[in-house]
């Protein structure tokens, strides 16, 4: 087995902001940079919403139970769409994938839902190809909001399914069992045009042989456009958290029961078609994930609602809540670090830009190549470098390997 401690995309992200600290701005510098022009006409649009009606037991996201009506919020949105729209640096933008977020997108009331998309549509520049997603639940989606969803542009929604086992479901504090979810998705697939995507979550306490070979079974069967699938992280302020430390639930975690149970589902999945779209996220061809693109590639991203993160040019933000938003600037050696963390996220790199990212540092980037080669992570050619499978596995392990190298270069 790999001899570097495992990490996820989130251990990534947390070396790179500790060993290169954000320079903080003010909101009048911010500001500055929306009067002025974009450099790329593309980009993206981030929207949040921080509730939910029933709380996950593995989550510990910025959201929490809803207790109003949601009006007050539909309004804030509302303006702040207004607000970001008559910008000029985002005039000029045309926006190519749109992602609502949270918490609970579906949430909002049908009369509310329709408020927020046609504002949105009113003060933005959105591309007639536009990748426009919704996550969801499926006891939030009534019919009425699915069509809404489609009148104003929604093409692709993503269901936090996370388990179709009952057993796993009830431990995940999930709602509905596997039969009903599954008639569900199907009707949803009659009646909806666009693309249909799910969440798996594998190695939740227990899980056996079994249930992850029905999840992957049953998403197949299903026919969804894709699935991100993703180990439970047990992390603290979650419910499951709180019941493993007061003995109510056992749960040790164990890197070859992981990887095994990763593998069984990764090779069920691609040999009935699927493929890799990166470290955890399979796909049939039609969903090419956009969003997830314009966020490893750290184009601009357009964020809005508290609890959002989003970044314009050099400029990373995220609103803290309605009146206090953050914002940082990062210099050219940690843009590249983050660039480089980004398209290694895919299968196949090309080798040109993993050394336009780590530029005085390729040739020992390159030799670190070679030795995962050696251990049979990765298959280097003249102009690429691909994961094998089992470095789809440790990719977030080699990614961080990579850019501590390039860091520790540029200290």
């Amino acid at each position: 087995m790999f001899d570097i401690r495992y990490k996820s995309h989130h251990d990534v992200k947390n070396i790179i902001e500790k060993s290169m600290k954000r320079k903080i701005v003010t909101p009048f510098t911010f500001n500055k940079v929306l009067k002025g022009t974009p450099v790329s006409q593309e980009g993206g649009i981030y929207v949040h919403t921080p509730y939910c009606d029933k709380i996950c037991s593995f989550c510990n996201m910025n959201r929490k139970q809803i207790d109003n009506d949601l009006n007050d919020y539909t309004e804030y949105l509302c303006k702040e769409f207004k607000k970001y729209g008559a910008k000029n640096y985002i005039k000029e933008k045309k926006i190519t994938t749109i992602f609502f977020g949270g918490g609970t997108p579906t949430i909002y009331k049908a009369h509310q839902l329709e408020k927020i998309l046609s504002t949105l549509r009113e003060n933005f520049n959105i591309s007639d190809d536009c990748e426009f997603t919704f996550e969801t639940t499926l006891h939030n989606l009534t019919w009425e909001k699915l069509e809404i969803m489609e009148k104003y542009g929604v093409n692709r929604i993503s269901i936090g399914i996370q388990t179709f086992s009952n057993r796993g479901r009830k431990l995940l504090n999930r709602t509905y069992d596997k039969e009903y979810i599954t008639t569900r998705i199907k009707e949803i697939r009659k009646r909806f045009k666009g693309l249909i995507c799910i969440d798996i979550i594998y190695n939740y306490p227990d899980q056996t042989d079994e249930e992850i070979e029905d999840d992957a079974k049953t998403a197949c069967s299903l026919g969804v456009d894709s699935v991100s699938f993703y180990s439970l992280m047990i992390q603290e302020g979650s419910q499951i958290s709180k019941d493993r430390s007061e003995n109510k639930v056992i749960f040790k975690y164990n890197l070859a029961r992981d990887k095994e149970l990763h593998d069984k589902f990764l090779n069920i999945t691609l040999s009935n078609g699927y493929s890799i779209l990166e470290h955890t996220k399979i796909t049939n061809g039609k969903d090419g994930y956009r969003y997830i693109r314009n966020v490893n590639s750290f184009s601009d991203l357009i964020a809005i609602g508290v609890g959002a993160g989003g970044r314009v040019s050099d400029y990373e933000f995220f609103h803290l809540n309605k009146l206090i938003s953050f914002y940082a600037y990062d210099n050219e050696v940690k843009f590249r670090v983050k660039k480089l963390s980004g398209i290694l996220q895919y299968k196949v790199v090309e080798l040109d830009k993993i050394k336009e990212f780590s530029k005085n540092s390729y040739d020992k980037i390159y030799k670190l190549l070679e030795d995962f080669e050696k251990k049979g992570l990765v298959k280097l050619s003249e102009k690429t470098m691909e994961y094998t499978l089992d470095g789809v596995f440790w990719g977030n392990s080699i990614t961080a390997c990579l850019v501590e190298q390039v860091m520790n270069d540029n200290k």
